[in-house]
């Protein structure tokens, strides 16, 4: 296995780190999500009795689940320690779940298959480059890493034409993904004026400054809109 070249971490002084934190909001009615037509995969309808929708549009009361949030400016020429511990993301349904997530470069992604089918996971990165490999049985994984920061890098499946997942890859620690109540939170994040980003696959990106004192929180509202 290839390992990532070992890299020297800038010191962190926790004594001095603080929050950002906030949420991201949707302002208006939210476009009509469009629902899955399972069709001859009958494996994949059996999992899903009920109607089932793309899953690109989720809002709840305004809030938006599935944005990734991130610091898009503002660390300098910090180094950070790349984590050991893989992101993962399942084939379940049929469906990517979890449909978005978010890593640092060169961590492990480790891609699952839950479903009794073949999968494909086809990963299109800038430049025209990625990967391609099958997952051909339930229980079935497979790992890779991405070498440089990317948001956001399409994972389709070429098998099952709705299947639609995204990875943010940025190389520092400080993202997250929003959940059905829209929240995120980046803790340990040393004093200074950041760029907070939050992209969204259907609503776009929106970014904020943020000036963060020692030990210092901050809370932010990003909101898309309809108009």
């Amino acid at each position: 296995e290839n390992r990532p070249p070992a890299r020297q971490p800038t010191p962190l002084d926790l004594a001095t780190t603080g929050t950002i934190s906030g949420s991201v909001r949707f302002d208006g009615s939210p476009p009509a999500m469009q629902p899955i037509r399972f069709g001859s995969f009958a494996e994949c309808a059996a999992q899903h009795p009920e109607p089932t929708f793309m899953g690109d549009a989720i809002v709840h009361d305004g809030r938006v689940e599935n944005a990734f949030v991130y610091i898009a400016d503002g660390l300098g020429d910090r180094v950070f320690a790349i984590p050991s511990t893989p992101v993962e993301m399942d084939q379940k349904g049929c469906l990517y779940v979890p449909r978005v997530i978010g890593a640092q470069v060169e961590q492990p992604i480790l891609f699952v298959n839950s479903d009794p089918t073949v999968h494909n996971i086809h990963g299109v990165l800038r430049g025209g480059s990625g990967w391609n490999f099958v997952l051909s049985r339930p229980g079935a994984s497979n790992e890779t890493r991405i070498d440089h920061p990317e948001v956001m890098v399409s994972v389709r499946c070429d098998l099952h034409p709705w299947m639609q997942g995204w990875i943010g890859v940025v190389d520092h620690p400080y993202f997250a993904v929003t959940g059905p109540d829209g929240t995120f939170r980046l803790a340990n994040v040393p004093p200074g004026t950041y760029a907070v980003a939050a992209w969204h696959e259907r609503f776009g990106t929106r970014s904020q400054h943020v000036t963060l004192a020692e030990r210092g929180s901050a809370e932010i509202v990003l909101t898309f809109s309809s108009s």
